[in-house]
């Protein structure tokens, strides 16, 4: 149902975004369900067509050209499965079958988000087949050797101080607020900070003044905070239109 829903806003011409959640609990109730049929099971008791039910999803993502038959072109959906692993082993079942049929994933780790760490993606286990072309051009070239140095530092037991340091300063540079999202050119500016080790143990505040000084801040702390606080709806969705115009257009 959804996946139709998303197909006809790409038919009209605009883009979508959908999101399995999660296809581990479907493969597990679409289990049961074939094992009280009584069908013949097959690798850890999953019935043969798990894998094409949920290829079949993620195939269904796809972007429109202009050779397509549809008058709309250049309209795409992206398909966002997610599944969930039992103690980190991603060579499970339901694990292989989607990481097989999608252009990558992007492991989230229990081990970094106990210490806070945001977003808590695991970069040894994580992996992407488009790569850098999906990358802007200043993105392909500032955090090049980033993550083999990310990754080792996370994996050791028994770091040295300017290790812990070092580690400390990437894992702030990645932070992202669960209210604000980093804008790329501020990632892009501590990147530069760090690979030339400029203010290296006060990365964490020069991350907190750029995102102060930023736009955004200025307009869902400041701006919108004030708009609320008026008693018309009208003029508060009309500011809200407004106020985000503009910025769009500063930026």
């Amino acid at each position: 149902m959804g996946v139709s829903i998303a197909e006809r806003i790409r038919d009209i011409g605009s883009d979508s975004i959908i999101r399995f959640d999660d296809l581990s609990k479907h493969s597990r109730s679409y289990r049961q369900i074939h094992l009280l049929q009584q069908k013949l099971p097959t690798r850890d008791a999953f019935p043969s067509d798990i894998s094409n039910v949920h290829s079949s999803l993620s195939e269904r993502a796809s972007s429109m050209n202009k050779s397509a038959s549809s008058v709309h072109s250049f309209s795409s959906i992206s398909a966002l499965p997610i599944i969930e692993t039992t103690n980190n082993d991603t060579s499970e079942s339901t694990a292989t079958n989607v990481i097989s049929t999608t252009d990558g994933q992007s492991y989230m780790s229990k081990s970094l988000l106990n210490p806070s760490v945001r977003p808590a993606i695991d970069s040894s286990l994580s992996v992407s087949r488009v790569g850098s072309n999906a990358q802007l051009k200043l993105i392909k070239l500032t955090p090049a050797g980033i993550k083999n140095p990310i990754t080792t530092l996370r994996n050791s037991s028994n770091l040295s101080s300017i290790e812990y340091d070092r580690l400390t300063c990437l894992n702030h540079i990645f932070y992202q607020d669960h209210l604000f999202i980093s804008e790329v050119e501020t990632s892009l500016i501590l990147l530069l900070v760090y690979r030339n080790d400029i203010l290296f143990n006060n990365l964490f505040d020069v991350h907190r003044s750029l995102f102060i000084l930023s736009l955004d801040y200025v307009y869902f702390y400041y701006i919108l905070s004030i708009m609320k606080t008026s008693y018309s709806l009208y003029l508060y969705s009309f500011m809200s239109f407004f106020i985000s115009y503009v910025v769009l257009l500063v930026e």
